[in-house]
């Protein structure tokens, strides 16, 4: 079953009846590894060991067409928690406090974590335990947050939503386990042609399918846990990667290779189990498709479109996004725009090499191959192409006839007519809308903007009263999320006037992304 045969499965918003015909909301488990393309054998590559996650695969729809915005980490994880473009909102850039420490991203007025209302909702929410969003986590993000956060913590008569992190797919891993017994031989790696044949280029790709085999048994260890608990009957499973990669040329770039990530759902009842989905979505639309599976509002912030749930029409894209800027010490600036076929590219910034000589990811030994190959003149045209210091100011990839993206056709007269559909599609499907500013602004303008007169802006104090033994927050702001604790214990959501116990310390907390927050301290 192909997607266009699963419209009627997006509508889909799989909830039971409880006790009294109450409707009983589905628990939601994230399990996010980091820094992979799609090296699963479940999406046809011939060398991954990934027997678990292509077990899940045959229990899953599995999605062929997912996408971030920018392929690293931090700009990544601000759209997963927004639900928002991070170049639109000056966030683009890989962590923003990289030179200045206090630095973080001040969105729209009203942007909020969509845990907040997953919280709101009635829902038990855990990290576990990574955040780099570019601004810290509130406090209203998550009921728990950190190692030791875990759905097994949620009352019974509350659905959890939960995410787990897994980092042993990280870039860094590459060097890390270069030492560590391999899962698959150097010499069964099927290279891309913009890799040169060497040993060290072998080698790495090996580590990087060793980290996978070792990823998918910590999926597994997961699922385990949450198959052999009385909750695995009410649970959608979701897994992903936090961007592409993690091997040159794939992490950090706008082609397939660092903006395709594998994507899998699987529901409770086997709703679509073993089908692939194919449209074209993007990291803004799962913030959006897990609030409506869980039958939350969408706030009208949200950039992104549900893929399932919800009982309104599932909005099929027709293009998808991505933006560079500045990655570590290296600065670049290029957007794209793709539809199922074609990927084009404007670069902004032409006058230098596509390659960037990032410092961190020369710890990786086929990095420093590539670049001691290139330095002996031993790299092929194609090769070549990423290190060429005269750099194209447009590109134009069909990503099915060329799926490794190395052919640039924005000079081929046989493709003018693509290349002008794109053109446009980019200025009014991408630029307009979202990044107008992005594309005059540089990642101090954005600080700038953030800090008027150079300081961060503060929440105002929570006011406080308290009448007949309630306490009321009196002056609540839209804009601010508003918690409380008692006694120094967990933060709540305040969502109405709640009465304490005589004696009791009583902290409340205003929150808005980018700002300082404020708290106001009671003892009754």
């Amino acid at each position: 079953m192909r997607s266009r045969d699963l419209v009627a499965l997006s509508m889909l918003l799989p909830v039971s009846a409880g006790a009294a015909g109450q409707v009983e909301r589905p628990n939601i488990l994230v399990i996010v590894c980091e820094d992979i393309s799609p090296y699963l054998g479940c999406y046809g590559d011939p060398v991954a060991v990934s027997p678990n996650l292509d077990n899940f695969a045959r229990e899953s729809i599995r999605h062929t067409g997912m996408f971030t915005t920018v392929g690293v980490s931090a700009p990544s994880r601000y759209s997963l928690i927004t639900g928002r473009y991070s170049a639109n909102d000056g966030a683009n850039y890989m962590r923003i406090n990289t030179f200045d420490k206090s630095a973080e991203v001040m969105p729209p007025a009203g942007v909020k974590c969509y845990t907040e209302y997953m919280r709101r909702a009635g829902y038990y929410c855990t990290n576990n335990a990574k955040t780099d969003y570019q601004f810290k986590a509130p406090v209203a993000a998550w009921d728990e947050q950190g190692k030791k956060a875990h759905w097994k913590h949620a009352p019974k008569d509350q659905p959890f939503f939960a995410i787990f992190n897994l980092e042993s797919t990280h870039e860094s891993k590459i060097w890390v386990n270069g030492k560590e017994p391999l899962s698959v031989s150097p010499e069964k790696v099927i290279l891309p042609p913009y890799y040169p044949d060497c040993p060290e280029v072998r080698h790495d790709m090996a580590v990087m399918y060793s980290n996978i085999t070792r990823m998918d048994g910590e999926f597994q260890a997961l699922y385990d846990q949450l198959r052999e608990s009385d909750r695995f009957e009410n649970t959608i499973v979701i897994f992903y990667s936090d961007n592409g990669g993690p091997i040159p040329r794939g992490k950090r770039e706008l082609y397939d290779s660092g903006s395709r990530v594998p994507f899998m759902i699987r529901f409770p009842d086997g709703t679509g189990a073993g089908t692939v989905n194919d449209n074209l979505n993007m990291f803004v639309d799962i913030p959006a498709t897990i609030l409506a599976l869980a039958g939350v509002e969408i706030p009208d912030n949200i950039q992104g479109v549900p893929m399932y749930g919800g009982k309104g029409k599932i909005t099929k894209r027709r293009y998808v996004f991505g933006a560079t800027d500045r990655f570590d010490e290296q600065v670049e600036k290029r957007a794209s725009i793709r539809d199922d076929r074609y990927l084009y590219v404007r670069n902004y910034m032409p006058g230098q090499s596509l390659y960037r000589p990032n410092a961190y990811r020369l710890h990786m030994p086929m990095m420093r191959a590539m670049e001691q190959w290139r330095d002996a003149g031993k790299l092929n045209d194609i090769q070549m192409q990423w290190f060429d210091s005269k750099a194209k100011s447009e590109y134009l990839f069909d990503c099915v006839e060329d799926p490794h993206n190395v052919r640039n056709l924005a000079e081929d007269k046989r493709y003018a007519k693509v290349l002008v559909r794109m053109r446009k599609a980019f200025e009014k499907e991408w630029i307009e809308p979202y990044n107008q500013k992005w594309v005059d602004y540089t990642e101090a303008d954005f600080t700038r903007d953030a800090r008027p007169n150079g300081v961060k802006q503060v929440c105002e104090k929570p006011e406080v009263v308290v009448e007949n033994g309630m306490v009321q927050v009196k002056n609540l702001r839209d804009d601010y999320s508003t918690s409380y604790r008692i006694d120094g214990g967990r933060w709540q959501l305040y969502t109405a006037p709640f009465s304490p116990e005589n004696g009791e310390k009583i902290e409340v907390i205003f929150e808005r992304i980018g700002y300082v927050p404020a708290t106001v301290s009671v003892t009754l």
